[in-house]
C-alpha cells in the first residue's frame, strides 16, 4: 500500500488493479469487500448544524416530498432499437446484435445470452413492457439512466432528480406509465433524509426497482453522490427493495472471465506490425492488459485522468458494495450491476478524451453514444430483475472492447489520443485551451 495519500494518487491506476486480483484470489474477499464499503459509509458525515454520521442522520424520520404526476398516456411500449454498424437493430434481432459483438470480443457471453432471453421471453413485436411495475430512479435525468425507456414500457416511476423532468422531455413521450417528480427538483446531497422517506411512501408497502445513476463530476460529487445513494439504501426496509441496478464503468478494475483472457491472446497474435512495434518499445505500457494473482485476473483499465473520487464511487461504492449487497439480500433482492461501455457523455468532455475517441478505431475499440448505452443497458438490467436465474455481477459487460485489450488502458489511451488529434487537429485547440 503507498505510504501517503501523494504517492496513492501517482500510482493508483496500477495499484488498484492488483489490490483487486489480490483481494478476489482471498478467501476473504467478501469480508475486505464489506470492511471496505462499511469504512467508507462510517466515514461520511451529514453538516448540518454540527456533523452526525449521515447513517444517523437518516434514521430520523423525514418528510416525504410534495409530487406532481403525468398520468398514463396512450398504450405504453418501449420500441427497443440499437443503431450499430450502419444496421437499425430491434426486436428479434437483438439476439443477433449479441451474438455479433461477443464474436467480436465488444461483449461479454453474458450479454449476448441475456439479449437472447429478452427476445424469447420479454419482447412482444419488438417492445417491452412493464405494466405494474414500480422503479424509482435516482439521478433520473443522467445521461446514462433509461428512464424515458421505463416510463413508455409503462412502468411506474419515480423520477428523483435535482431537476424536474422538462416539458420538452415530456411531451416527447411516445406513450408511458405513471410518472411522478419533485416539482422544483430535489437535491441528493441537500435532502437525503426526505428523499428517502418519499421513496418509502412511494413504495406504500410493496417491493420496487431502485435504480442508482445520480453523478457529477468535480468537488468529489462522485464519491459523494455515490456514497448518498448507498446509504439510503442501506436505511431502507429490505422488504421494499425488489432489485437494486447500478451501472459500472468499464474504466474500473473488474474481474476477467476465461473468455476474455482468450480474447486477449487472439488480439495480441493478430495485431498489426506498427501496434507490435509500439508495445516492444513500451509505448502501450508495461505489464499486458490484466494483472494476474493466484488464479484471479482483473482488467488494467484505470485511467488516472478520471481521478481518485470517481475510482473510489466506482470501486468501493459499486463493484465492492455489489457484492456485499448480493451476499446480504439472497434470494429476496436482484442486483444488477452490469458494465457499461465506454460512452461519449458530457462527463468526459475532454480534449484527451475526445482525440481518444477518434483514435479508438484502431485498437479495435467501440465507443457507444448515450442512446445506445440507454437502449442497450436498460434493457440488461430488465432482464436481470426478469430473468430466473439470479445474475451475476461482472458477467454482463458492454465493455466495447477494452476489457480484452492486451494493454493497459492508460498507455493505450495516449496512444489513441496522438492518433486522434493527428486525425482531428481541430481537437488540439481545445488542448490548448485547458
Amino acid at each position: 500500500m503507498p505510504d501517503s495519500a501523494t504517492r496513492f494518487k501517482s500510482v493508483y491506476p496500477a495499484f488498484l488493479p492488483a489490490f483487486e486480483a489480490a483481494r478476489l484470489a482471498s478467501p476473504d474477499r467478501l469480508e475486505i469487500a464489506r470492511g471496505m464499503v462499511d469504512d467508507l459509509a462510517g466515514n461520511l458525515v451529514w453538516q448540518g448544524d454540527s456533523a452526525v454520521p449521515l447513517t444517523e442522520h437518516l434514521a430520523k424520520a423525514g418528510s416525504p416530498l410534495t409530487l406532481k404526476r403525468r398520468a398514463p398516456s396512450g398504450t405504453p411500449g418501449w420500441m427497443v432499437s440499437f443503431q450499430n454498424d450502419d444496421k437499425h437493430w430491434q426486436g428479434s434481432e437483438l439476439a443477433d446484435l449479441g451474438a455479433s459483438l461477443a464474436a467480436r470480443a465488444m461483449v461479454t457471453p453474458g450479454v449476448a445470452g441475456s439479449l437472447e432471453w429478452a427476445c424469447e421471453h420479454l419482447i412482444d413485436q419488438a417492445e417491452v413492457r412493464l405494466p405494474g411495475r414500480k422503479i424509482v430512479v435516482v439521478g433520473a435525468g443522467a445521461e446514462m439512466a433509461p428512464t424515458r425507456q421505463w416510463v413508455e414500457a409503462g412502468a411506474e416511476v419515480l423520477w428523483l432528480d435535482i431537476a424536474p423532468p422538462s416539458a420538452t422531455w415530456l411531451d416527447s413521450l411516445r406513450a408511458s406509465g405513471p410518472l411522478h417528480w419533485p416539482e422544483g427538483g430535489v437535491d441528493l446531497l441537500r435532502a437525503p433524509r426526505d428523499i428517502l422517506a418519499t421513496i418509502i411512501a412511494f413504495a406504500q408497502d410493496e417491493p420496487v426497482n431502485i435504480a442508482l445513476y445520480a453523478y457529477a463530476p468535480g468537488q468529489a460529487r462522485e464519491i459523494r453522490l455515490t456514497a448518498t445513494m448507498n446509504a439510503i439504501v442501506d436505511s431502507l426496509p429490505p422488504e421494499l427493495i425488489a432489485s437494486l441496478t447500478l451501472l459500472v464503468s468499464p474504466t474500473t478494475p473488474t474481474v476477467l472471465l476465461p473468455t476474455d483472457l482468450d480474447a486477449m491472446e487472439r488480439r495480441l497474435e493478430a495485431r498489426p506490425a506498427w501496434e507490435r512495434l509500439m508495445a516492444t518499445a513500451g509505448l502501450l505500457g508495461r505489464g499486458g492488459g490484466s494483472e494476474r494473482h493466484a488464479g484471479a485476473a482483473v482488467t488494467r483499465t484505470v485511467v488516472g485522468i478520471q481521478g481518485v473520487s470517481y475510482q473510489l464511487a466506482q470501486y468501493v461504492c459499486k463493484v465492492l458494495a455489489a457484492e456485499r449487497w448480493l451476499a446480504a439480500c439472497g434470494d429476496a433482492t436482484r442486483v444488477s450491476a452490469n458494465t457499461a461501455a465506454i460512452t461519449r457523455t458530457r462527463s468526459l468532455d475532454h480534449p484527451v478524451f475526445d482525440a481518444a475517441f477518434e483514435g479508438a478505431s484502431a485498437f479495435r475499440v467501440e465507443t457507444l453514444t448515450p442512446e445506445q448505452s440507454r437502449q442497450l443497458n436498460g434493457l440488461l438490467a430488465v432482464v436481470d430483475w426478469l430473468r430466473p436465474e439470479a445474475p451475476v455481477p461482472g458477467a454482463v459487460r458492454v465493455h466495447g472492447g477494452i476489457h480484452t485489450l492486451p494493454y493497459p488502458l492508460e498507455g493505450a489511451l495516449k496512444v489513441a489520443a496522438a492518433f486522434g488529434f493527428a486525425r482531428s487537429p481541430r481537437l488540439l485547440a481545445g488542448l490548448l485551451r485547458r
